[in-house]
């Protein structure tokens, strides 16, 4: 995303921090797309097992792996003894996070039986805060599928976590100028040790009784008191630490920018060199003190006879994943959806099929061995419940949580009118963005790929002028055009954002989608949003002080605070409600990047805009930020950050470009570069499913390259990193006289080596990427057609008394359309009210509940709301509905409650009906209405009064991961007591619950009333 945070540069215009990394399909046979029909579905296990290596029935080899998708980070196990028939060890994810991939990385201890695991919705890796300590950690017990999550945040950083010889692993994060190294014992499931060791330490692994670490251009070790003691020096940045069965360790380095060494050091502190290679063509893997170097070409280039001990040569690709004793490598491993956004947005699910049901898994993997292939199809399952709710329960780490730099949040807060309580209202009257989540009247229109290309094509040629009508999706606005609002900025030096850049930084920022990824395209919901509540991923803290204000497809920040006055109120509602208005501020923003960087002489490559590597600096800048310079200091650095610097370790030096190798890459967007990231999406594109056909293609047309082939024209990952510029040399390590910080590329204590000269590492020419334009100035807006369309009229009798979700002032349309018009027969006759879970947090009573509180512009009338429930004791996250009619009713009638055919699934839903004089009798069940928006009956009660009915999200069972819908509610009158009738006096046995079922059809005995 776009930076313009805290102590950034003032006037920098920005968008927030959710990038989402997305992919195209495995290329693997094995990655066969999901929806195909079970006579083509792969094995979940190996069939012939002759083709599988001697003894494997007494081997004790075990694979684990691990995909993610809405639904959570799955663990996946295989063993050689069962002829690696694939279970789910564990699925993890965090309640109320909002997310359509989680992602993460893995290592397994030396007995095989545990695996510690760091997981994140994949959001999290385009912002710095977010990568550097958004991520969430547990140890998964893979033989009893138990989980204990860990009271710690951690790196996203791709060597995270790393273990060692024996059942201990180290995890760590960046804190202040220096790494906080925890030490985690997986016997017990805790963190037995913590400590700060300045300067930047990646790579970090057990290794005897402390740790190894890679600082700068040496090895080091860290003893339990935090000394830290040089172990090698090395000609570059090491990376991927293994130790091995006899106290030495393996490790990477690049050699000369184009090569690796694969080197060990051993306890005597000799340091050998075993063989080297082309960058990625090798690999050092390992588990359990075993260490395996992989790439086709290892055995030419490293002499087996050169190997220490327990250490072996595979035959694999570099990349391939290593089962414990290396009898089986994984070649390719994913969904062929990995941020793709297929369930969510474009998929119409089959009928009676969850909202949150895990993606197949497909599988390539190779015996070295005996050169045997094997293609597996997974479909990741919770085989015990009991140990899916560890996986899905909030983590210790966010459990009262803080966010850091918090304070009283009532400063500057002001409601949005007289009478709006936060306490009762949907929306946030206290927030500190500009626009409220849960208005109903400020829904955001999900578009689909199609639409997104084609303002993105447009809006790049200035030529983004589509009318917007008065009242456009429901709204208040007044008639307006996307560039109208947000005009396009010439650019200096001439030329034009190229659409691929354009594309490959929404791809990047949102997943190509403007509203909650709960919504399908053609639907409505709230905007998708970045740091909205400041809650660092707690449904427990909200923060405002702390907000981030991401709105929509290119997650826009600038001047989306709500005491910024950069935009006017109208500007800020379009960003909010309309996906082209938002691709219109979005390439302005990025225009005004190029600008700002162009002026300072910062240019890629002679700074040809139509060349798509030459938008490097002002991608790295428009989500990082740029550093101006001091006027009162022109000594003091300034520049882009060193975050998105490919020099920095944090990323794996022989990683190649974003989506070249394979959609494996998607998997771990964390181990790039934001602006390596946008550029592989430019060249390899999403993959989007055409809700139409069921397949899969291309979300967008992607950039053409003259040699053909994008990698060509990347820079070299030194490329910024130069003593003279900005104090950072691969070539030498520094060491600060006095300070017990190592040695390190980036020379300066801060991390201040901030880039801000030109650079040209290519001829444009002869191998820079262009763009493709799909749509021209005069075509259309493509088409879209909701796979959720509302229920516009009512099917129960015209003296039915209803009472809707919304006030009849909310205007149901999507797009420029009214798809109810002349179909609405029905007036809401009363209101639904809500109360919210409160906290007191830093000074000030928030609302937790609203975190995970949603709208859909679906179900009966256009309009529904839902979040998932919760146990009873998190008051915080409860939320309650209560359905009230204007007049009193005397006399029998039927309850009826309309359930929206999706995002209701909860077989607790407990309604309480307060017969209009105080008696109150519950009644509870399904919601799940098996993919159908439909009626279903309450039973009939004899009222006395002005009744109501309440629903509330906790539940006995409420772990988060069932939702729970407020819809429509009516009262049918009775001519008199009719055969459903319900009496506030308990039967003296019970009956089941119904089914729902349509209003026409007999209702089923209700369960028994309770009175309250």
């Amino acid at each position: 995303m776009p930076k313009s945070r805290r102590g950034r540069a003032a006037g920098a215009g920005t968008i927030a921090v959710l990038a989402l990394a997305l992919v195209a399909p495995l290329a693997s046979a094995a990655l066969t797309d999901p929806s195909d029909p079970p006579s083509t579905a792969l094995p979940d296990r190996v069939t012939d097992t002759s083709r599988l290596p001697s003894g494997w029935r007494q081997s004790d080899d075990r694979i684990v792996t691990y995909d993610g998708d809405g639904t959570g980070l799955h663990v996946l196990v295989a063993d050689a003894a069962h002829a690696y028939a694939w279970h789910t060890a564990a699925t993890l994810s965090e309640p109320g996070i909002d997310t359509d991939q989680w992602i993460g990385q893995s290592c397994v201890t030396a007995s095989g039986d545990r695996a510690v695991v760091v997981y994140a919705p994949r959001q999290a890796v385009n912002d710095q805060r977010g990568f550097q300590q958004g991520g969430f950690a547990a140890v998964v017990d893979l033989v009893h599928g138990t989980v204990t999550k860990l009271p710690e945040l951690v790196s996203l950083a791709y060597f995270n976590p790393g273990c060692g010889d024996g059942e201990q692993a180290v995890l760590s994060r960046p804190q202040g100028d220096g790494t906080r190294l925890m030490t985690v014992d997986t016997r017990q499931g805790k963190v037995t040790r913590q400590q700060t060791v300045p300067g930047q330490l990646t790579s970090a692994v057990p290794l005897g009784a402390g740790i190894a670490a890679a600082t700068g251009q040496s090895v080091v070790s860290v003893d339990r008191r935090g000394d830290v003691r040089t172990l090698a020096r090395t000609a570059g940045t090491p990376f991927r630490l293994v130790p091995d069965a006899h106290g030495g360790l393996a490790y990477q380095v690049p050699d000369a920018g184009k090569n690796v060494q694969v080197r060990r050091v051993a306890q005597d502190g000799s340091d050998r060199l075993l063989g080297s290679g082309a960058l990625g063509s090798l690999a050092v893997r390992g588990t359990g003190g075993r260490v395996f170097v992989t790439g086709k070409d290892a055995q030419e280039d490293i002499p087996d006879s050169a190997l220490p001990k327990s250490w072996k040569l595979l035959d694999v690709p570099a990349s391939a994943e290593v089962s414990t004793t290396g009898a089986l490598a994984l070649t390719g491993v994913g969904t062929g959806d990995e941020a793709a956004g297929r369930r969510t947005v474009n998929v119409v699910p089959a009928p009676g099929t969850a909202p949150d049901t895990s993606q197949p898994v497909g599988i390539a993997a190779v015996a070295p061995g005996t050169g045997a292939t094997f293609d597996f199809r997974v479909k990741p399952e919770a085989t015990d419940a009991g140990k899916a709710a560890r996986g899905a329960e909030q983590s210790p780490a966010l459990a009262g949580a803080k966010t850091a730099g918090a304070h009283d949040q009532s400063t500057g807060m002001k409601l949005d009118s007289v009478g709006d309580d936060p306490a009762h209202t949907t929306t946030d009257p206290d927030r500190a963005c500009a626009v409220s989540r849960n208005d109903p009247a400020l829904q955001a229109l999900q578009p689909s790929p199609a639409q997104v290309e084609w303002a993105t094509d447009l809006a790049v040629q200035g030529k983004l002028g589509v009318r917007r009508r008065a009242g456009w999706n429901g709204t208040d606005l007044a008639s307006y055009t996307p560039q109208g609002l947000f005009p396009p900025v010439a650019l200096k030096g001439g030329g034009r954002v190229p659409a691929q850049i354009m594309l490959g930084v929404l791809s990047q920022e949102s997943n190509l989608i403007q509203a909650s990824s709960r919504a399908r395209a053609g639907e409505s919901g709230n905007f998708i949003q970045g740091g909205y509540y400041g809650n660092a991923g707690s449904v427990h803290t909200v923060d405002w002080s702390a907000a981030d204000c991401g709105y929509g497809v290119g997650q826009v920040t600038s001047g989306m605070a709500r005491s910024d006055t950069t935009y006017t109120a109208e500007q800020q509602q379009a960003i909010t409600v309309d996906y082209a208005a938002n691709i219109a501020a979005s390439a302005q923003i990025l225009q005004d990047k190029w600008n700002q960087l162009y002026g300072h002489g910062i240019l890629a490559n002679g700074g040809d805009a139509r060349y798509l590597e030459n938008w490097w600096f002002a991608l790295w800048a428009y989500n990082s930020g740029f550093n101006e310079p001091a006027a009162s200091d022109t000594a003091a650095p300034w520049g882009l950050g060193w975050f998105n610097n490919p020099a920095n370790g944090l990323y794996p030096a022989d990683r190649k470009m974003f989506l070249s190798s394979g959609p494996d890459d998607a998997r771990n967007p964390n181990l790039w570069t934001y602006p390596e990231r946008v550029l592989g999406w430019a060249a390899y594109s999403q993959q989007k499913t055409d809700p139409a056909t069921g397949a899969s293609k291309p979300a967008f047309a992607v950039g053409s390259w003259p040699t053909g082939k994008a990698p060509d024209a990347q820079p070299p990952h030194d490329a910024f990193c130069s003593p003279a510029q900005n104090e950072c040399d691969t070539s030498k390590p520094r060491k600060v006289e006095g300070s017990s910080q190592p040695e390190g590329p980036c020379q300066r204590d801060d991390f201040k080596c901030w880039w801000h000269q030109s650079s040209t590492w290519t001829d444009c020419a002869a191998t820079c990427g262009t763009e493709v334009l799909t749509y021209g100035v005069n075509d259309p807006e493509p088409a879209v057609t909701s796979s959720h369309p509302a229920s516009c009229a009512s099917s129960l009798p015209p003296d039915a008394l209803i009472v809707d979700d919304v006030p009849n002032t909310v205007k149901f349309r999507v797009g420029g359309a009214s798809p109810c018009a002349g179909e609405k027969n029905w007036t809401s006759r009363g209101a639904l009210t809500f109360t919210f879970g409160s906290a007191q947090q830093n000074g000030a009573t928030v609302y937790p509940s609203k975190i995970d509180f949603h709208q859909l512009g679906a179900g009966f009338g256009g309009h529904f709301w839902f979040t998932h429930t919760r146990a009873p004791s998190f008051t915080d996250s409860v939320v309650t509905g209560t359905w009230t009619p204007d007049r009193s009713i005397r006399g029998w009638a039927r309850v009826m409650v309309h359930l929206p055919d999706h995002e209701a699934n909860t077989a607790q839903a407990a309604y309480r009906i307060d017969l209009g004089d105080g008696t109150v009798v519950s009644r509870t069940i399904s919601q799940d209405t098996g993919g159908k928006n439909t009626w279903v009956s309450l039973g009939s009660y004899e009222f006395h009064g002005t009744p109501s009915v309440s629903l509330s999200s906790d539940t006995a069972d409420g772990t988060g991961d069932a939702s729970i819908a407020w819809d429509a509610l009516a009262f049918e009158p009775q001519s008199g007591k009719p055969s459903d009738a319900v009496t506030a006096s308990p039967s003296p046995s019970p009956s089941p619950s119904p089914s729902p079922s349509p209003s026409s059809a007999p209702s089923p005995s209700p369960d028994p009333a309770s009175a309250g």
